[in-house]
């Protein structure tokens, strides 16, 4: 038997290790070779087989791929894993696996946590209830509501029914299994190796199913926020497009909508910046201060969100007011500068690398201001209109928040900023301190 153990231990090891060097280092090594390839063998394939390729990697979702093919793999080595311990009824480990992926895959790492807290507190309810009141009508009844509240208590919502189901689905299993295997009720043995099969499929399926997101914490940070940007970038360029060459109440119905829907992915954004910091707080390669430039990169995007709302709002009422001035389209060039600032912003956020490079968007800011000043001066002489100018007035002024936004200049942007205060520190922040004594005692030796 302690083979077995040290066999299933290693095997997961193996498998936390190439789970966690997979994203790293061997995705994109693998799509890079891959690009290559079919680069180089592209020309000399017929253009039948090319579009056949073409049509299949469009149907085919590679979030969707990726996560059937995981649970999969999550489901066989639990079963292997539980085979190999000699636990009765393997089903259990790989069905505790598939839900282990399926509940905390597609989740923050927050809620996946949540989740998988709340598999392992059906099984504690299940093998509390069940010790102290055996299998009855009684017993089942107070293992549902112990575990709908113990769901609640963890704030798990929708998936709350998660915990009396796995502490129901424990004691079904053992009672058939019990009863096929030795002809007798369910009995003390069988519902300890259901519980030790259904941890060991929520081990394999936590271990496996970062792979199913396909990014890392600080990628999907980055690409949540990048995403955001690009969105901000592309509605400014509706913006001005509508303004120059003209535009009605629908359309600026649409584009207030739109600048209203930018607020839920600020807020998919900010639960990945959040999930970043927790992870980096425990991440041996994650320093905390790298958070805070995306935290930073967030809180800059909020107020984005905020003022481009008030342009879309103001383009709206312009239509939808009886008599209301009109927005002058020489403001149009401003938007779009705008929307290009935007977008060298997204590019900025994105990749990693780039940190330092922030020419480009300096530049398309300075371009930015420049266009400001000339069509203030254009709308200023050109137009008599005292609500047009206001209006011009109020869409500048928020063109000249979003510069001191993405520039991270404008004082607003310090505003409510909680300074860290004393706690635990990280992980990664202690490790350097503790090499330091390693070596400073080995020297004194």
């Amino acid at each position: 038997m302690s083979r077995s153990f040290t066999v299933v231990i290693v095997s997961l090891a193996l498998c936390a290790l190439v789970a966690a060097l997979l994203p790293r280092a061997v995705r994109p090594a693998v799509e890079a070779a891959g690009r290559a390839a079919w680069v180089r063998l592209r020309p000399h394939l017929p253009g039948r087989l090319r579009r056949a390729a073409r049509a299949g990697r469009d149907r085919i979702d590679p979030a969707a791929g990726r996560s059937a093919l995981v649970t999969a793999a999550a489901a066989g080595i639990a079963w292997s894993a539980a085979g190999t311990l000699h636990l009765a009824g393997p089903v259990v480990a790989a069905v505790s696996a598939t839900l282990s992926v399926q509940m905390s895959s597609h989740a923050s790492v927050r809620e996946g946590a949540q989740r998988l807290l709340g598999t392992l507190a059906g099984i504690a309810v299940a093998v509390v209830v069940w010790g102290a009141f055996g299998l009855t009508p009684w017993s089942i009844a107070v293992i549902t509501a112990c575990g709908l509240a113990a769901g609640r208590l963890l704030r798990l919502g929708d998936s709350a029914v998660s915990v009396p189901a796995t502490s129901l689905g424990i004691l079904v299993a053992g009672s058939a299994a019990g009863e096929a295997i030795a002809g007798s009720p369910i009995t003390e043995a069988v519902v300890w190796q259901r519980i030790a099969a259904t941890a060991l499929g929520i081990v394999v399926g936590a271990i496996l199913s970062p792979l199913v997101g396909g990014m890392t914490p600080v990628q999907r940070a980055r690409w949540e926020l990048a995403g955001l940007s690009t969105g901000i970038a592309r509605l400014l360029d509706r913006l001005g497009a509508g303004v120059r060459d003209g535009y009605d109440r629908e359309q600026a119905a649409q584009w207030l909508a739109r600048s209203r829907e930018l607020a839920e992915d600020l807020d998919d954004a900010t639960d990945a910046v959040d999930d970043l910091l927790r992870q980096a707080r425990w991440s041996l390669r994650t320093p905390v201060r790298r958070v805070t430039p995306l935290q930073q990169t967030r809180r800059a995007l909020d107020h984005g969100v905020q003022q481009v709302n008030s342009v879309a709002r103001s383009m709206f009422d312009a239509t939808a007011t009886p008599r209301a001035a009109a927005v002058p389209e020489q403001i149009g060039p401003v938007l779009t500068a705008a929307a290009e600032a935007f977008t060298a912003h997204a590019a900025l956020v994105a990749d990693p690398r780039a940190d330092a490079e922030t020419g480009t968007l300096h530049e398309l800011l300075a371009t930015l201001r420049d266009v400001r000043r000339q069509t203030l001066r254009t709308v200023r002489t050109e137009i008599d209109d005292t609500g047009v100018l206001v209006l011009t007035g109020s869409i500048i002024t928020d063109i000249d928040r979003m510069a001191g936004t993405l520039e991270r200049s404008a004082p607003a942007l310090s505003v409510g900023v909680r300074e860290p205060g004393p706690g635990i520190p990280a992980v990664s922040e202690v490790l350097p301190a503790v090499r330091l004594m390693w070596e400073k005692a080995r020297a004194a030796r």
